[in-house]
């Protein structure tokens, strides 16, 4: 039997909708589909994420090869939150707050079925301002529902995380960033398993492989300045599931003087802290002294990082 739980009143005014005392909460619930139609947002306040969903969206689908799932993101006072992700039928679903994996996907899966109902028959790219209305105001009611729903359900849920299957870590790429300024970009992938493509012809493979590597800074910069300036919070990792149980990853880690490690990894999630410890010794050389816009210097630790990680067999950390 699921264990009783007596009725909140629940409001999608609520800057914070607590789900479980203050250990579970949701700040946003929202949805846009892939080719950027914003089609609901429970709070103006976090709107943005909605733009953010498609930006990150496309990273995972071209370059990461995969499908976006989750995002962690850590404050300035080390507060954790996370966005969770589900995409059916062209359309994203996106809830960001604090809660475990489970009910994050049962929550995601709900909202897919109710708006699936909600829109049907109906053409979400030509929507006009009175149907918009009408979707909102129906929808609104659905996730009223489901939230409800989730607090009858606390006993049918299992906090527990589901393993990784694999028990390594291996590294595509790295970079090191001053106040969204690539200072190191270290492109690893030899074998193309990241779909970077650069327009353009090239004198040689090397200058091809340089432009690779600006462009992947470029993007990964761009996702990693655009978060921090509108939710206050930096992406400590953002995973992109490619298949049952396999990830792709995007993490990044705050040093002194205003630093950031990005790595662009696949395997064990877990193992992200063991990757990053034997890296920095290299690092910290470089992230000792504000960055004064002299690249030399870093031009140097990333020759040192190329050699470490190739001492390292098959880029796998375990």
């Amino acid at each position: 039997m699921r264990k009783k739980v007596k009725d909140k009143n629940i409001s999608l005014n609520q800057d914070i909708i607590n789900l479980k005392g203050d250990n579970e909460y949701l700040k946003f619930c929202g949805i846009t589909t892939t080719d950027r139609t914003q089609l609901f947002a429970s709070n103006i306040k976090w709107l943005y994420l909605l733009e953010l969903t498609n930006n990150l969206d496309f990273i995972a689908t071209s370059i990461l090869g995969g499908d976006l799932d989750k995002m962690l993101l850590k404050s300035e006072n080390n507060e954790e939150e996370k966005c969770q992700f589900f995409e059916k039928n062209k359309i994203i679903y996106v809830i960001y707050g604090k809660f475990p994996d489970k009910k994050g996907k049962w929550v995601l899966e709900q909202m897919a079925k109710y708006f699936s109902d909600v829109i049907r028959h109906k053409d979400i790219s030509n929507l006009s301002n009175l149907d918009k209305y009408d979707l909102e105001k129906k929808f609104k009611g659905n996730l009223l529902f489901i939230l409800n729903e989730y607090l009858q359900l606390q006993d049918v849920f299992s906090d527990q995380e589901i393993p990784y299957v694999e028990d390594w870590l291996r590294l595509d790429y790295v970079g090191l960033s001053s106040m969204s300024i690539g200072v190191i970009s270290l492109l690893l992938d030899d074998e193309d398993r990241l779909n970077v493509k650069v327009p353009g012809e090239f004198e040689d493979q090397a200058e091809e492989f340089e432009m690779k590597e600006s462009l992947l800074t470029a993007k990964v910069e761009a996702i990693a300045a655009n978060t921090l300036g509108n939710t206050g919070a930096y992406p400590r990792w953002i995973a992109v599931k490619l298949g049952f149980q396999n990830y792709r990853f995007l993490t990044f880690k705050k040093y002194r003087n205003d630093y950031f490690l990005s790595c662009l990894s696949e395997g064990n999630l877990k193992k992200i802290d063991i990757l990053e410890t034997q890296l920095e010794p290299i690092l910290n050389n470089g992230v000792d002294t504000p960055f004064s816009g002299n690249l030399r210097p870093f031009n140097k630790l990333k020759s040192q990082l190329k050699d470490l990680i190739k001492n390292v067999v098959e880029r796998k950390f375990s």
